[in-house]
């Protein structure tokens, strides 16, 4: 029996019978692999942020955070290709480093990827969506330890579901983001009343960041 796992918070809690820690596409497929012959139930798990049971099992858990390297990305058309197990933090370090940056994130960037989309973490502004909107494409491992890629082009349906499946289809491997032209935010503080702030639209009394 593995240690008892915990989430930040934590209120969530569970005794994994085993807990996996790949480092590879095939470590993670031969992980699916292993819980599978012995008939046990595959959760994923990293860094523990959600205050949901998602991750919680007495079966196999998965630890992703030793996946964490960028695979590939181009500056042109602002895609990128990255383990599912990356930070937020170590993402958008990585993301600077070529001069991009994602549109939004939330005010914490200690969760794995994979974990902030497939939990629908949000950001701020209502004129963004949370951080699975910006996702182009996904590769899951499945209970057999095949490999699917799914995307807007290659099977619709699956790719919306698993932006935010909460390991339900699989465990995510990769994910292919939609960067943006990496950018300065300025942070702008006042006093008003709130007559102001309800009559003022906030893109009429908000500075526009600076792009880098």
């Amino acid at each position: 029996m593995a240690s008892e796992w915990r989430n930040w918070a934590g209120d969530q809690r569970c005794s994994p019978a085993v807990v996996e820690r790949p480092r590879t596409l095939e470590g993670l497929i031969q992980a699916v692999q292993r819980a599978a012959d012995r008939g046990l139930r595959v959760h994923a798990a990293g860094s523990g942020h959600s205050f949901t049971e998602a991750a919680l099992t007495d079966g196999a858990m998965i630890r992703i955070e030793a996946l964490n390297r960028v695979l590939d990305a181009d500056r042109d058309s602002g895609l990128v290709k990255v383990e599912a197990g990356i930070t937020l933090r170590d993402l958008s370090a990585s993301l600077w480093d070529r001069g991009l940056a994602m549109e939004n994130l939330g005010d914490i960037d200690r969760q794995t990827l994979a974990g902030a989309i497939s939990t629908a973490t949000h950001g701020t502004g209502a004129g963004f969506r949370n951080l699975s909107a910006q996702v182009e494409a996904l590769e899951l491992v499945l209970a057999d330890g095949s490999v699917l890629e799914v995307s807007e082009r290659a099977d619709r349906r699956a790719y919306r579901a698993a932006r935010v499946g909460l390991g339900a289809l699989g465990v995510i491997y990769s994910v292919t983001l939609r960067a943006v032209p990496g950018f300065t935010l300025h942070r702008w503080q006042a006093s008003t009343s709130w007559r102001r702030v309800t009559t003022t639209s906030s893109s009429s009394s908000s500075p526009t960041p600076t792009r880098r």
